[in-house]
């Protein structure tokens, strides 16, 4: 049975895509979301060496919604997690499938725009022997998308980087002395006199103002000494 793809494309500017799928996997689609979760949104050679090193038990895998009962990993730090070796290498096969089909296309550098795993189908069973206890066969499905990265043009750090140095600036000339011109000097406003002022200036005798006859009268007269 085929089933579309839950990816959707944008309708404007889409890039070019490549994708890969797999239905009827005999895997725990828990743990198969987990390990789809910790590879979405990152660049296909990460994802492809990140889930390398998980395949070979080297890279702990972070459960963030199926842990019930999980260990917490020193390696995640402190955080709750595992080593789902199985599933990890069934979405490892397909993310190589997807990457080969890129390269297949012509893509350039490529991310995992869109990566899930769900549960598909269930077929009821029945324990082989002992109590007779249903045991349900569940299968799962894996599907991923790689998207062409593109450069994002118009950021603000590409837009400073692209702005011209500016121009030292030219120094102006110092504007030229001009010559001192003589000025006639004003005379000092005097201030108004009161009439109070007045009155006692008009009161007072003018001493200065002496006439020459007075003068000499007050001046005593030699006398000459006769031999």
């Amino acid at each position: 049975m085929h089933m579309p793809y839950a990816y959707q494309p944008k309708k404007e500017n889409a890039p070019r895509i490549a994708r890969a799928r797999i239905s009827g996997v005999n895997a725990s689609y828990k743990d198969l979301c987990e390990v789809c979760r910790n590879v979405r949104g990152k660049d296909t050679d990460y994802a492809l060496g990140f889930l390398e090193r998980a395949a070979e038990g080297e890279q702990a895998i972070y459960f963030a919604r199926h842990c019930k009962r999980k260990g917490h990993r020193r390696e995640l730090g402190g955080k709750k997690g595992g080593f789902p070796v199985k599933s990890v290498k069934f979405v490892l096969t397909v993310l190589q499938g997807a990457a080969a089909n890129a390269s297949k296309l012509g893509l350039g550098a490529t991310k995992v725009a869109h990566i899930i795993a769900n549960k598909q189908d269930t077929y009821p069973r029945m324990s082989p022997k002992g109590r007779r206890i249903r045991h349900d066969y569940e299968t799962a499905f894996i599907e991923i998308v790689l998207e062409e990265s593109q450069e994002k043009s118009g950021s603000k750090k590409e837009e400073k980087k692209a702005k011209p140095a500016p121009m030292p600036k030219q120094a102006t000339p110092a504007p030229k002395a001009q010559p001192a011109t003589a000025q006639t000097a004003k005379p000092a406003p005097t201030e108004a006199k009161r009439p109070e002022e007045k009155r006692a200036e008009q009161k007072m005798p003018d001493t200065k103002q002496k006439s020459s006859s007075q003068i000499e009268k007050q001046i005593p007269q030699k006398q000459h000494s006769t031999i």
